[in-house]
């Protein structure tokens, strides 16, 4: 998922906006997890993502009226990532999808300075197949298995305009509490450039950490945090 930014501080002063954001993160991911009682780790560093990804895709749309808005993003990957060698190493196969809800209220609108309180859900689905490749008397074990969950989580963004074409946004939601997760933490910044009222181009970086336990399942516990750059385009109506 792209980084959380302020979509359409150009329409602020309008009835009613909408605003369409795309983007792409060439990130790395760290797993670490239990699965049937054994313990993994698992990193795919930025090039193997861009080598071993089979899709990923998302986007960010916000439509709002006033002070008042809703923010959804989505997001979905595939990625496979390795450690070790083939007598002793750990091979990691998932895809995850994630779709995030937000209501907001912009509570501040200055002449550069505009910052909004956001509140609502992240709901994370995950399909994950683990094979450890460890010498006797380990042997080999392989495992797949799925978690999905559904966090509640708040929010605030701030959005600076150094000049009329040039601004700064930042991002960040907090949630899970153990209700789906035990922590869910999402942080972001970008800088924007604005060609025109209607079409921008962002860049900046993101990063995205939640954990999740589960005693009775085969995957008990799972902890991922995707991290890197991040570049999109917007456009705004």
């Amino acid at each position: 998922m792209m980084a959380f930014a302020s979509l359409a501080v150009q329409a602020q002063d309008k009835d009613w906006y909408g605003a369409l954001r795309l983007g792409f993160q060439p990130y790395t991911i760290d797993l670490e997890g239990t699965v049937a009682g054994r313990d993994f780790d698992a990193t795919a560093d930025l090039m193997d993502v861009l080598d071993e990804t089979e899709s990923m895709w998302g986007f960010e749309a916000e439509f709002g009226k006033g002070r008042w808005f809703l923010n959804v993003a989505a997001f979905y990957q595939e990625v496979v990532s390795e450690k070790g060698n083939m007598t002793l190493g750990v091979e990691t196969t998932g895809s995850e999808f994630a779709v995030n809800p937000m209501l907001g209220y912009n509570v501040y609108r200055g002449d550069r300075l505009s910052l909004d309180v956001m509140g609502g859900i992240y709901y994370v689905r995950l399909d994950v197949e683990v094979d450890i490749y460890a010498p006797a008397p380990l042997g080999n074990l392989s495992r797949d298995t799925d978690l999905d969950f559904l966090d509640p989580m708040v929010g605030v963004r701030a959005y600076y305009a150094i000049t009329e074409k040039f601004g700064v946004s930042a991002a960040g939601q907090v949630g899970g509490f153990g209700v789906g997760s035990e922590i869910h933490v999402v942080l972001g910044a970008n800088l924007v450039y604005n060609f025109t009222d209607w079409f921008a181009v962002t860049g900046g970086y993101r990063w995205w950490h939640w954990e999740y336990e589960d005693d009775d399942a085969t995957l008990s516990d799972l902890e991922q945090t995707l991290y890197g750059p991040i570049i999109g385009i917007q456009f705004t109506y």
